[in-house]
C-alpha cells in the first residue's frame, strides 16, 4: 500500500477552527500596533547563518543545537529563522532606516522554525508575534514596549491570568564582576546541578543558570550573587526610571532577580509576561542596545523589543474558554437540481456572493434531498432552492431553516429579499471585531 503521510513531527495543521482564533488574534495585534505608530515588517524566513551565529551567539544553545541550517548549490550556508529580531536588525542595517526618524518602531507576525523537542508547549515550526524600537535607548521605551505587550494581552482577555516580572542585567561591563562572582559561588557545587547546568557552568553561560530547572537549582539561584550588587550607577538609574515609568502606567509588576534572557544579544532591562505561579512565557522581551552594532553598523543605536508564540495565546483562550468572532458563518446555500437550474442557478450564486453574502451551493449532482441535508450541515439560516419548475417561472424559493417556512420570490428580487431577511452586507468584509474596532 502506498506510505500514509502525516505532519512532521513538531509542526500542526491549522484547521478552519484554529484559524477563526489565528484571525482573531492577527487583528487584535494589527490593531494595537498601529494605534502606537508601528509599520509591519516580513523579513525572509531563512537569513546567511553567520548572522544568526553573530546575533544569538555561537555557544547559545539555540544556535548549537536547535538551528534548521542547510547549504544551497553553491554551497552557501543558510538558516531558517529561530526568531525574528536577528532579521529586523538585519534589515535595520541595510535599508539604512537609522536615516529615517528615530526611533523606528516595527511589529511582525511570522513563522519561526526550530529542531527542538516537541511537546504540549513548543513546537518546531510555530508563529511569534512582536516589537521592535530601533534608534534610541530611554527607559521610558521599555515601559512603553512593555504597556503595549500588557494592552494586547488585556484585549485578548488574558492579563488577569498573568503576571509581569521584570529584572536588570546591566551593561556587558557591569556583567563581568558579576559573572566573576558567580563562577566563584558555583565552584564545588557542580554536583547540585542537573548535568545540563553543569555543561553551562562548564561553558561560562553563568546567565542561563539563572534560569533554575530543578528544586535545587532553585534554592542555589536563591543564595547566588545578584545583579543588582554589581550594576554600575547609570544601570541602576536607567532601571530604576523603568520602574517609576511603568508605575505610571498603574501597571502591576514584580522585579524579579533570577529573570535573565537566554541569548547573548540583551542588555539592562529584561522582562517575562507568565501565567501566574508559573514559569510559562507568555511574552518575553527586553533591551539589547549593542547589537545593532554588533551586527556591522557603522555605529551603535539603542533597541528594545519583545515576542510571544501565537499558539500559546491561543491555547491559553481556549483554555478559558474565550470565544471569538466566526468570520466564516454561511449564511445562504442554494440548493438547484438539473443541468437546467444549475445553469440558471449559478449566476445567482455569484450575484449572493459579489453582494457580500456568505453563500454556498450547487454542488454535485445530488438531490434536493440530499442537498437540503447538506444545508442543514452548513449551518445556514436560509436556502434557495431551485428546480425546473422555479426556472421556468423566473422564480425561486426561500426557506428559512429554524422554522421550515418557505416562500416564492421573483429571480430578480433576491437581493432585496435576503437584505431584508438577513441585512444589508458590509461590502468587502468590514465586519467589526467585538472590541468595535474597524
Amino acid at each position: 500500500m502506498p506510505k500514509f503521510y502525516k505532519a512532521p513531527a513538531g509542526t500542526v495543521d491549522f484547521l478552519p477552527d484554529y484559524h477563526d482564533y489565528f484571525t482573531f488574534v492577527k487583528k487584535v495585534i494589527r490593531h494595537r500596533f498601529r494605534q502606537s505608530g508601528f509599520r509591519r515588517i516580513s523579513p525572509p524566513m531563512f537569513e546567511e547563518a553567520g548572522a544568526f551565529r553573530r546575533s544569538i551567539g555561537e555557544t547559545n544553545e539555540i544556535a548549537a543545537r536547535e538551528l534548521y541550517s542547510f547549504k544551497d548549490r553553491q554551497d552557501r550556508e543558510y538558516t531558517l529563522r529561530p526568531e525574528i529580531t536577528t532579521g529586523v536588525v538585519r534589515a535595520f542595517i541595510e535599508h539604512e532606516m537609522d536615516q529615517q526618524p528615530l526611533p523606528v518602531e516595527l511589529y511582525y507576525i511570522e513563522p519561526c522554525f526550530r529542531f527542538e523537542r516537541p511537546n504540549s508547549r513548543t513546537r518546531r515550526q510555530f508563529w511569534q508575534f512582536g516589537a521592535e524600537i530601533l534608534g534610541e535607548s530611554d527607559p521610558s521605551i521599555d515601559a512603553q514596549i512593555m504597556y503595549l505587550g500588557h494592552r494586547i494581552l488585556s484585549d485578548l482577555q488574558l492579563r488577569d491570568i498573568i503576571e509581569l516580572k521584570i529584572n536588570t542585567i546591566g551593561t556587558v561591563e557591569d556583567r563581568k564582576k558579576f559573572f566573576e562572582a558567580l563562577a566563584n559561588f558555583y565552584a564545588g557545587k557542580e554536583r547540585s546541578l542537573s548535568p545540563e547546568s553543569q555543561e553551562k557552568l562548564a561553558q561560562k553561560k553563568y546567565l542561563e543558570l539563572l534560569d533554575p530547572k530543578t528544586e535545587d537549582e532553585e534554592i542555589l539561584v536563591q543564595m547566588a550573587p545578584k545583579i543588582a550588587d554589581f550594576l554600575s550607577p547609570e544601570s541602576k538609574a536607567f532601571f530604576e526610571q523603568v520602574q517609576e515609568y511603568l508605575s505610571s502606567f498603574n501597571i502591576e509588576f514584580t522585579v524579579d532577580p533570577s529573570l535573565t534572557r537566554p541569548l547573548d544579544y540583551y542588555t539592562q532591562t529584561v522582562f517575562e509576561f507568565r501565567e501566574k505561579g508559573t514559569r510559562n512565557k507568555v511574552l518575553v522581551g527586553g533591551r539589547y542596545d549593542d547589537l545593532i552594532e554588533k551586527m556591522g553598523n557603522h555605529k551603535p543605536f539603542g533597541a528594545c523589543g519583545f515576542s510571544a508564540g501565537v499558539d500559546r495565546v491561543i491555547n491559553l483562550m481556549k483554555l478559558r474558554g474565550i470565544e471569538v468572532p466566526k468570520k466564516d458563518t454561511l449564511q445562504i446555500f442554494l440548493a438547484a437540481t438539473g443541468p437546467i437550474a444549475k445553469k440558471e442557478a449559478l449566476p445567482i450564486l455569484v450575484k449572493l456572493r459579489e453582494h457580500g453574502y456568505h453563500a454556498v451551493g450547487v454542488l454535485g449532482r445530488t438531490s434536493m434531498q440530499e442537498q437540503l441535508k447538506r444545508a442543514q450541515a452548513f449551518n445556514v439560516p436560509y436556502t434557495l432552492l431551485m428546480g425546473d419548475l422555479e426556472v421556468k417561472k423566473k422564480q425561486l424559493i426561500v426557506r428559512d431553516m429554524a422554522t421550515g417556512k418557505q416562500e416564492w420570490i421573483d429571480q430578480d428580487d433576491v437581493l432585496k429579499h435576503m437584505d431584508k431577511l438577513i441585512g444589508t452586507p458590509q461590502g468587502l468584509d468590514t465586519t467589526v471585531d467585538f472590541l468595535g474596532h474597524e
